[in-house]
């Protein structure tokens, strides 16, 4: 009986040891990424996992020691899930420091403009991820590094959307001609780390918002977009609004018509007033986050 008690008692101070850990480990990652290092949370993304690997087997061997009737008051689950969180933080932040880059940031704010559709953008930016992908491969383990690849490439994602909905050039043909130039080369960058098809699931966004822009009549916009709720329900119509007002040639009383479309249709496919589901790119997306009004109802 004292035996086991006790075998409880170390077992919730362990736990709460790895608890003040896990809770050090993520009030460091609060730091600036970059001034982490990208050693450090390499470091951090190894150590966690390990101390995972570890914890789970302290959890099952303890618990196989323990009655029945005890090892069900003891949760330990939790406690080790905590360490794949603080990794997956660790993974997030070793991508922006990739992204808070200096070099990297340069690059990006030439998207949509001159520069960019010169092919002097997304070549780049896929060359300097080759020589970060390099350092970070020889510090973390297999399956880590994948994830940081997935991670790179949703934020890429993510950023590419963000600038298209923010710049203010109209959409030309060499536009539309550049964009899928910038898919072809991501595609070929990033199925070098990963499975072509988690590639194309990231990518696809990019396709989808291409076709939008590239629509010709008010039905082919709703068309598109309906395709597009099929693969991120949670795209807002905000998004086609902002897309119709780039392309010269529409009449304002059309563009009205097709963002009025797309707001029915959006709303038809809320579930309890909310998407289906949600992606990883619209929440993400600082220009749809930062309009308190929703851009569709200036055009009402």
């Amino acid at each position: 009986m004292y035996r086991v008690l006790g075998s409880i008692f170390i077992f919730s101070v362990l736990s709460q040891v790895m608890i003040d850990f896990q809770a050090a480990e993520r009030q460091r990652l609060e730091e600036p990424a970059s001034e982490i290092g990208l050693e450090a949370l390499c470091a951090m993304i190894n150590n966690n996992l390990r101390c995972y690997d570890l914890a789970m087997e302290l959890s099952s061997s303890t618990l196989e020691s323990l009655p029945q009737n005890y090892a069900e008051q003891v949760n330990f689950e939790d406690t080790c899930k905590g360490f794949l969180e603080v990794a997956k933080e660790a993974v997030h932040q070793t991508v922006s420091v990739i992204f808070e880059d200096p070099g990297v940031q340069e690059l990006l704010v030439k998207l949509y403009h001159r520069d960019w559709l010169e092919g002097q953008v997304t070549e780049y930016l896929v060359a300097t991820f080759g020589d970060y992908f390099s350092d970070v491969k020889m510090y973390i383990e297999e399956r880590s590094f994948r994830r940081f690849v997935e991670a790179c490439l949703e934020e890429t994602v993510v950023v590419y959307v963000d600038h298209l909905l923010v710049q203010k050039n109209y959409i030309k043909e060499e536009t539309i001609e550049r964009m899928k130039l910038d898919e072809e080369v991501l595609m070929d960058f990033f199925r070098e780390y990963i499975s072509v098809p988690k590639v194309e699931n990231r990518v696809r966004v990019l396709c989808d918002l291409r076709e939008l822009a590239s629509s010709e009549s008010p039905d082919s916009f709703t068309l598109v977009y309906t395709n597009i709720l099929e693969h991120q329900p949670d795209c807002p119509p905000e998004v086609v609004e902002k897309i119709v007002s780039l392309r010269e040639g529409i009449p304002r009383k059309d563009a009205k018509e097709v963002v009025q479309e797309c707001k029915e249709i959006y709303e038809n496919s809320l579930v309890d007033g909310n998407p289906p589901k949600a992606g990883f790119v619209f929440p993400k997306v600082k220009s749809l986050s930062a309009s308190k009004t929703p851009l569709w109802r200036k055009l009402t």
